[in-house]
């Protein structure tokens, strides 16, 4: 993917610049400006997990651990125009959270996790309230809860609406007055729920004994008004559309196969009259699969979902934007990715042919035969009201009977990735349509997990990312991302805090050339400075290049061509005068503004022998006593140039000292040919040192000889045993000899008891062959009867236990002896 990335870091003038290695680099910019943000965040607070943009009121609500804010979209940073809601928990809530062996300061708060606006006047909140979760209502007039007429707050059951567990991701949205939620619906967490409430007809939820929803982690949800436009021939009901992902039981494989899914309800949807009552009789699920075109790997976890809804009533331009990561890993690190699908592939996916499953065998199959008519999972429509059924009450049993087993679709909803980053772990994505000088174009805002949002565009079918800005520097996860596209803002929040920056920053493209190769749709040029698109009048010949990036075409009057002379050091930036001693060097950074752009450092040729180019880029210079040496840093991208960087390196003399490189022999030589230096080049030769030949060969000696004492100290100890060695025919002194072996009855033929064996060739040798012709034992018994017989009954009568038996071994003597008692007996294994 190529890229054109500048990062900056919020409130300060700096420029972190990252090759496609990761490998980034903090600089200062003396002429960055600073993106303008602001952030909101409050002392002892956290967790700011929920954001409610509200355009009726120009307000932002915000949901935090214990606390809830409404913040003025003027200005969020402005104390006057706040306003919060402290909705604590009891101490007897909190004791009892403990006494269920959760966390008393983690779980035991109340984090809210649903803030939704419920009508003009009240907005509806849900909070996990120390594990048993409640709901509640909030006057945004005077921005309280509304109380009883006790005075208590008025709340209600939160459950199958809203977590037990902070930690555990849900997604609610309200339709009509009605709450869709995608949660679980007990303390254990293990009943998942799609779930319909605050309406007037029953509620409505997935049917749990049938194993519809498998371990879900729901990311996101979203209203498409498919009615419209009213009088359409097929007279379909809107939809709500659920995204999770969850084990995928059609896979067979050793482990659990995470997939990620789209579901789908009906908003008519009213449950069945015999089959199916207060339950789902619309719900219908299929796989989305983001995967690379080449090898088919899989990015199979979705992390969140934004749906980019058209304006007026073509929602079948809808497009579904999704970030993904994978269960499984190339190399040591995770990788993310972007995918898009289209409002067309859905609709081809649930229409396509249903799957079921075999009850004995728990397998997957596709379902080949017809199926019942109405279509089973459908929307009413015009056809099913000819049929005289006019609601979901009426549908017949054998319909509702064929989606209790069939809620699986069989098509798979497939894209590839627009956007793949290596060793970065996407979470949040927001979408925003603009449009720029020729077309409109998708910008792309994506939250990492450290604390980054990364600005991206899709031109020509290549991505590029365009900006990456520093968010939270203690590289906190990004939560959430709310857009407000009639502004211009994106607000960010993470578990310390909130920010909020515009979608824009043309200020920080100076020049023609940066202003056209950002690629920026948000940027155009005016002919002096790099503007907002949006701000450009009705008749204006505002210059923009967001496919091709010509610079040539629109810079033709201020660039530079790259086979021209070289330019004076006037027509750039002032000369920086850089004294240092003589003798002595200084590094010289180059920052680049731009990750596709080349470095290039000119500088006179007879000054190629005083420097060297280091791997970031920057050059390292050697002062000369009595001359001044300038040297350009260049930006080279596509035919436009830029001067970066201008030195003028001048020596102020100094004593000579024991640590000052002597001369320039030893400097690295370099190239004269037009006299540059890449910064990619490395070079053997260092520039001069001091040397340690002396201490080397101090060091080489003296390790010499302490090996050398060493080696005679192990002499010395293992003396008695290397003259055994060297006469293996002797025993050492003190032991007996053995007797001469007597003529036919070898010693070794006979077992320990005395007994005659025939004699036979062993297979399994043991730790000496029987045919050793040196044996060093003790004076071998007489074989007798006597002998035989009382050592027999001896072992008969007592057998013979750990301390009175052990195995003796000596290496003079290899064979081991076994000592039976008193005695001691030569072993034949």
């Amino acid at each position: 993917v190529r890229r054109r990335l500048r990062t900056a870091l919020i409130g300060f003038p700096c420029i972190l610049l990252c090759d496609d290695n990761r490998v980034c680099v903090s600089l200062l910019l003396p002429d960055a400006k600073e993106r303008l943000a602001k952030r909101f965040s409050v002392d002892g607070v956290f967790n700011y997990t929920s954001l409610l943009l509200s355009q009726e009121d120009d307000m932002l609500y915000v949901g935090a651990r214990e606390e809830l804010f409404a913040l003025s979209l003027s200005d969020i940073s402005k104390t006057k125009l706040q306003k919060n809601l402290k909705w604590g928990t009891p101490a007897g809530k909190r004791e009892e959270c403990s006494f269920k062996g959760k966390n008393l300061e983690t779980d035991c708060f109340n984090y809210i996790k649903i803030l939704l606006r419920l009508n003009s006047t009240h907005l509806y909140v849900c909070g996990t309230f120390a594990f048993s979760p409640v709901c509640a209502y909030i006057n945004t007039s005077s921005f309280t809860l509304e109380r009883d007429e006790a005075g208590e707050v008025a709340m209600e059951d939160g459950r199958s609406r809203c977590p037990f567990n902070p930690e555990y991701k849900s997604t609610a949205i309200i339709v009509d007055g009605e709450l869709y939620t995608g949660t679980v619906s007990n303390f254990q967490g293990n009943e998942p729920v799609i779930y319909k409430s605050l309406g007037q007809g029953a509620a409505l939820k997935t049917e749990n004994s049938l194993k519809w929803l498998q371990d879900p982690v729901f990311v996101g949800s979203a209203y498409i008004e498919e009615s419209q436009p009213m009088g359409n021939p097929v007279g379909d009901d809107d939809k709500i559309y659920f995204f999770f992902s969850e084990v995928g039981k059609e896979f067979d494989f050793f482990d659990n196969t995470i997939v990620s899914r789209i579901a789908r309800v009906c908003k008519g949807d009213k449950g069945g009259e015999r089959v199916l009552q207060k339950k789902w009789t619309t719900f219908l699920k299929a796989q989305l699969l983001c995967s690379l075109p080449d090898d088919g790997f899989p990015f199979n976890i979705i992390q969140d979902m934004f749906v980019l809804k058209p304006t007026g009533d073509s929602w079948e331009s809808t497009v579904f934007y999704g970030v993904f990561t994978s269960q499984w890993y190339r190399g040591a690190s995770g990788s993310s990715a972007v995918c898009a699908f289209t409002m067309a592939q859905v609709e081809r996916a649930f229409s396509s042919r249903y799957r079921e499953v075999n009850r004995e065998t728990q397998q997957w199959y596709t379902y080949n035969h017809p199926v019942p008519e109405p279509r089973p999972g459908a929307c009413v429509t015009d056809q099913a009201r000819r049929m005289g059924i006019h609601s979901s009450l009426q549908m017949p049993d054998k319909v509702l009977n064929f989606v209790k087993d069939h809620f699986l679709m069989d098509s798979v909803i497939r894209s590839s990735p627009l956007l793949l980053k290596r060793s970065v772990r996407y979470t949040q994505i927001a979408v925003h349509k603009i449009q720029g000088m020729e077309r409109a174009y998708d910008v792309l805002f994506i939250g990492t997990d450290d604390g980054k949002l990364h600005k991206a565009i899709n031109a020509n079918d290549k991505m590029h990312i365009i900006e990456e800005v520093v968010l939270f520097p203690g590289s906190e996860p990004v939560q959430h991302i709310e857009l407000d596209p009639q502004r211009g803002l994106l607000f960010v929040s993470s578990n310390s805090g909130l920010v909020e920056l515009p979608v824009a920053n043309c200020s920080n493209y100076p020049s023609c050339g940066e202003c056209v190769l950002s690629r920026d749709p948000y940027c155009a040029w005016t002919g002096r400075v790099c503007q907002d698109v949006r701000m450009a009048p009705p008749d204006s010949h505002w210059q923009q290049d967001v496919e091709e990036a010509d610079t040539a075409a629109i810079c033709n009057r201020t660039s530079l061509s790259p086979r021209a002379a070289r330019p004076a050091a006037s027509r750039g930036s002032r000369c920086q005068a850089v004294s240092i001693p003589a003798n002595t060097f200084r590094v010289l950074p180059c920052p680049l503004r731009s990750n596709l752009a080349q470095r290039r450092w000119r500088y006179r040729a007879g000054a190629s022998h005083f420097l060297h180019a280091t791997p970031e880029g920057s050059l390292l210079v050697v002062a000369q006593a009595g001359r001044t040496e300038t040297y350009e840093c260049w930006s080279e991208e596509q035919g436009f140039r830029q001067l970066l960087a201008n030195y003028c390196v001048a020596a102020e003399p100094r004593q000579q000292s024991s640590t000052t490189p002597r001369a320039a022999p030893r400097t690295p030589h370099v190239e004269q040919e037009e006299s540059v230096v890449l910064p990619g080049v490395f070079r053997s030769e260092q520039v001069h040192a001091k040397t340690y030949w002396n201490e080397l060969i101090a060091v080489c000696g003296l390790l010499a000889l302490s090996l050398v004492a060493f080696s005679l100290f192990v002499l010395y100890r293992n003396r008695d045993h290397m003259k055994s060695m060297l006469k293996p025919g002797e025993c050492p002194p003190g032991a007996p000899q053995k007797k001469p072996r007597m003529a036919g009855k070898p010693a070794e033929s006979l077992p320990l008891n005395g007994n005659p064996i025939p004699v036979s060739t062993s297979d399994h040798k043991g730790y000496q062959t029987l045919n050793d012709n040196y044996i060093c034992s003790t004076p071998t018994h007489e074989s007798s009867p006597e002998n035989s017989k009382s050592f027999s009954e001896a072992s008969d009568r007592r057998p013979l236990n750990v301390k009175e038996t052990r195995v003796e071994y000596s290496p003079t003597c290899p064979r081991p002896r076994v000592r039976l008692g008193s005695e001691i007996k030569d072993s034949i294994v």
